[in-house]
């Protein structure tokens, strides 16, 4: 595992398959925009509601980058950093109480059913405990998604609470979102995910 801080951008964090850094424009390709608007990829996602083009997107990541201390939007590329294959996200980081929520997803077609998303996690999530000092991440679920689910047991989280009927699923059925957290103190960096974990941060 390698992590290489940069001045006002984030990090580049190189897990053992993978490398998690800010999306540049030239990474919102046709390809992405498409797995965007896929309803299979977006079945369990907020985002499914609005359709995504080019200058949306571009507008999101723009504005994600202007505010990195409060918001981070990691793109996850696999082929050594050249594909974006998806996105993790903590879209409100909390500094007075030092807590986040965090979501993701993998939408790449090819990328899918490699482990891709419990291992862009597992970094983000080394990354904002050891280095940023987090105390807290949270995240949520609709009632169903194994595969988030999943990620998150894989990551540590326990489940922490559901609100009942909260959504409506792609089924339209209403279903209850599920809360899971997890506390710096029990998080346990696994190397099968990251590889070596480093001596040191790298500054770039």
């Amino acid at each position: 595992m390698k992590i290489i801080l940069r001045d006002n951008r984030l990090p580049i964090i190189k897990t053992k398959n993978l490398v998690l850094r800010d999306i540049e424009l030239q990474d919102i390709s046709v390809e992405y925009i498409e797995w965007l608007n896929d309803p299979v990829v977006t079945r369990y996602l907020e985002i499914r509601f609005v359709p995504q083009t080019k200058d949306k997107v571009i507008e999101y990541v723009q504005s994600a980058l202007k505010d990195i201390r409060n918001k981070m939007h990691f793109g996850v590329y696999d082929k050594g950093g050249r594909r974006l294959v998806g996105t993790v996200t903590l879209p409100h980081i909390d500094w007075n109480h030092y807590f986040a929520d965090i979501s993701f997803v993998i939408g790449h077609s090819e990328a899918s059913g490699k482990g891709y998303a419990t291992e862009a996690v597992h970094g983000v999530v080394y990354y904002v405990f050891r280095q940023c000092k987090l105390v807290k991440l949270y995240g949520g679920y609709y009632q169903g998604h194994e595969n988030s689910a999943n990620v998150f047991r894989k990551n540590g989280f326990r489940t922490e609470g559901r609100i009942s009927k909260k959504f409506i699923d792609y089924k339209n059925q209403r279903v209850d979102h599920i809360i899971e957290g997890l506390l710096s103190k029990e998080f346990k960096p696994d190397e099968k995910l990251l590889g070596k974990l480093p001596p040191k941060i790298i500054v770039d």
